[in-house]
């Protein structure tokens, strides 16, 4: 557990290091069905992939017009800490429970910490942290995907 949003950024950022290069442990449970909790729908778990893959590409996607409304002079500190703590369980409370478990905790901690910000330069330059973060994992969820199975749903020739 972080004692300073500056503690979890470090973790944020040493985290970004080590999947840099090579898809996170979790992430490779969740592609081939190991995952603990059985996430799914009649013991099948290709939805589960596919809903939490979607929602880590819409929430990236969403960061970044956050990140730019986080940059908006009309936008407090206050409005910030505000937004994030309506915006982000939303995602993160389904993506932990598809396995995202480093992503569940960065959150959960980011949340708790929120009220330790002082300063809007200081929750930007944090912010910026988490989106390369998401950035990295939504690159590893989009690569891992099983875009092959789209071939089993092909139209109708005439």
């Amino acid at each position: 557990m972080a004692n300073t949003w500056r503690e979890l950024q470090r973790e944020i950022e040493d985290y970004i290091q080590e999947i840099w290069l090579e898809c996170p442990e979790e992430l490779r449970k969740l592609y081939r069905g190991q995952l603990e909790n059985k996430a799914g729908s009649y013991g099948q778990y290709f939805a589960t992939i596919d809903h939490a893959t979607g929602m880590v590409r819409d929430f990236q996607n969403h960061m970044y017009k956050i990140l730019i409304s986080f940059m908006d002079p009309v936008f407090t500190l206050d409005a910030c800490k505000v937004l994030v703590s309506n915006v982000h369980p939303a995602y993160i409370d389904y993506l932990r429970y598809s396995n995202y478990l480093h992503w569940g905790h960065f959150d959960q901690e980011f949340i708790r910490l929120l009220d330790t910000f002082e300063s809007k330069e200081d929750f930007i330059d944090f912010y910026k942290t988490y989106l390369k973060f998401v950035n990295k994992m939504n690159a590893w969820s989009y690569h891992y995907f099983p875009h092959e199975i789209g071939s089993l749903f092909r139209y109708e020739r005439p």
